[in-house]
């Protein structure tokens, strides 16, 4: 199945990847977020906003302990049993009230800042990731099921905004926190701030080491989701085959294993997580105890206040919270370190091969293969392939499965580049020719039509964002489709829905013509065009085919042999090479391998 296969891919992505790259910030991850401060750069006024609010934030922590150390000291205790400085004490409230108006201005301002970098960045990067998507080589998508890709640009990207900077920004405000309450206890008091800091060691220990683990489980889990995002790609675009064949217990149990991995890997990495936080909260609780004993004890040399004295715990009881959380945006931090390679590895796959345009322009539609070969992994589809066809020419190409009938199209429109030998347009060297006018000379039309959630007219002009209606109704009477557009509720402005799910098979077959018919290319190629239609319905396009033929080099792909008796030339291929080629009637008067695939159709 292809989820096993996808399954078996992934564990090859897995053993390949290196092991120096489950460190908490291994070298790979500081190139990527190198790279990563080239979608910063645009944006430095807002990162230096929120870094500003940030360590504003940070910074005035310190203040709760601090006031009411003075509070304690000054506005109670200095009163000698009468009493307390009210006004002294009214002064600190103050002052504590204002710090807070400040620290909670700061907040909101690093928080919205925060959020409007990251969606602008995961904006961008989708768009880059999408134009990416738009010049990726056919072969890619072949190796990839559409559910691995669409979580790439889901579940990878969303991702990605704990390493842009949801988790990151935590982090600062974080460890600016703790750098101000850490230098408010070193001056309160150095000597038991230097004893704390013997824990130190010990965090890093438990956050590194954990760090590890959650990246290769951050890895296992973005591989899952691909994976669920390929088993609902193919129960709804196979739900007609799932429903004939009654799979419902075998899709449901694929997608149960499926959960079933994700739940395993999300569980795993929920616990490695929520370790971390009980584990440094024993290594401080032990640290602070100890300094709570030696304090107490008449041995140490180190006096205090009584305000001093509680605001120093004060502090060291602030720095829990902080320190807590350092260790649970790790897991965050991993996932966006995961989805970051995930992404940039993504939009490092070379696109397709082009040529600078050179003004060729391609009008009359001769196509030529000289000694072309090509092959999928290890296999020949075509070796040493020639094969001549005229401008204004119709040729049909025959053969069992798997004889290279669609690679020969396929790479004609530069979906795929020959090994070896040239293909000629016109004369010109097809690898001469810009992609972009190469595919301007063609139009293509399958079994598998593709039409678009947009109105008719706009998927007879596509890509035409205002299309000419004259032209777009001359093109869909040709193609035989005006008389059911015209009975549609709003005719040519008429929704069709997702995929044309409005329409008929036949009908959207025949807007796929009305749309060929509309660019008016020389050449037009027929991928089994009628394969998948009835009776009737393949006569109305039958005669929009004849149509949309005269005056264009034609390409005809057939399954029903019937359709492609009036071609000038037909070219029987097995095996990627043509054994037979001429007319019905002459192949027909052979009884070679041509007329025994006549002969088994008609069966």
């Amino acid at each position: 199945m292809k989820n096993t296969q996808h399954q078996e891919n992934t564990v090859e992505k897995k053993e390949k990847t290196p092991k120096n790259k489950t460190a908490f910030f291994s070298q790979e991850d500081r190139t990527r977020y190198v790279r990563l401060l080239q979608y910063i750069k645009p944006l430095w006024k807002l990162v230096a906003l929120m870094l500003a609010a940030t360590v504003v934030y940070g910074l005035t922590e310190p203040l709760i302990p601090w006031i009411m150390g003075r509070i304690i000291d000054d506005g109670f205790a200095s009163s000698n049993g009468q009493s307390p400085h009210f006004r002294l004490i009214v002064l600190f409230v103050l002052l504590l009230n204002f710090g807070f108006l400040i620290r909670g201005g700061a907040n909101f301002v690093s928080a919205y800042a925060n959020l409007k970098l990251t969606q602008k960045i995961i904006a961008v990067m989708r768009c880059e990731m999408f134009a990416a998507l738009l010049h990726l080589p056919m072969e890619y998508f072949h190796k990839r099921s559409q559910g691995e890709v669409v979580a790439k640009f889901t579940y990878d990207v969303n991702q990605l905004t704990a390493a842009v900077s949801d988790s990151v920004i935590n982090l600062l405000r974080d460890l600016v926190t703790i750098f101000a309450l850490l230098l408010y206890v070193f001056i309160t008091d150095w000597q038991m701030t230097l004893m704390l800091m013997a824990a130190v060691p010990f965090v890093a220990w438990v956050i590194v080491t954990l760090s590890r683990k959650l990246r290769r489980l951050s890895r296992e889990l973005q591989a899952d989701m691909g994976g669920i995002n390929h088993l609902l790609d193919e129960a709804i675009r196979g739900r007609t085959v799932i429903r004939i064949h009654n799979a419902y217990e075998q899709e449901y149990s694929r997608f149960v294993k499926q959960s079933e991995d994700v739940l395993q890997h999300s569980l795993a990495s929920g616990l490695t997580n929520a370790t971390i936080s009980p584990i440094l909260e024993i290594i401080i609780v032990l640290s602070l105890s100890a300094v709570i004993l030696l304090a107490g004890s008449a041995s140490f040399g180190s006096v205090m206040t009584d305000g001093k004295f509680v605001s120093f715990l004060g502090a060291i009881a602030l720095l829990f919270p902080p320190i807590k959380r350092i260790g649970r945006v790790n897991e965050p931090i991993q996932r966006g370190l995961a989805a970051m390679e995930s992404v940039f590895n993504f939009l490092d796959i070379p696109r397709e091969v082009d040529t600078p345009n050179r003004g060729v322009k391609i009008s009359r539609g001769a196509v030529q293969f000289a000694d072309v070969s090509f092959r999928y992994g290890d296999r020949f589809v075509l070796e040493n392939f020639n094969l001549e066809i005229k401008a204004g020419e119709t040729v049909a190409l025959v053969g069992e499965s798997g004889a290279g009938k669609s690679t020969i199209a396929a790479m004609l429109a530069g979906f795929y580049m020959p090994e070896s030998g040239h293909i000629y347009i016109d004369g010109f060297d097809a690898s001469e020719i810009s992609l972009a006018e190469r595919r301007q000379a063609l139009a293509y039309v399958t079994q598998d039509t593709v039409l678009f959630a947009d109105t008719v007219a706009k998927n007879i002009a596509y890509p035409a964002e205002n299309p000419d209606i004259e032209l777009v109704k001359n093109a869909a009477e040709n193609a035989n489709a005006a008389e059911f557009i015209n009975a549609l509720e709003k005719n040519y402005e008429a929704e069709i829905g997702e995929q044309g799910s409005l329409l008929s098979g036949g009908q959207k077959q025949r807007l796929a013509i009305a749309r060929a018919l509309y660019k008016n290319a020389p050449i037009l190629i027929l991928d089994e065009a009628t394969a998948a239609l009835d009776n009737r319905s393949e006569r109305k396009v039958q005669e929009a085919i004849e149509r949309l033929q005269k005056n264009r080099t034609a390409i005809i792909i057939a399954h029903r042999l019937s359709t492609i008796e009036n071609a000038d030339r037909i070219v029987v291929l097995e095996r990627g090479q043509i054994v037979e080629e001429g007319t019905h009637q002459q192949l027909m008067e052979k009884r070679g391998y041509y007329a025994s695939l006549v002969e088994r159709h008609h069966k």
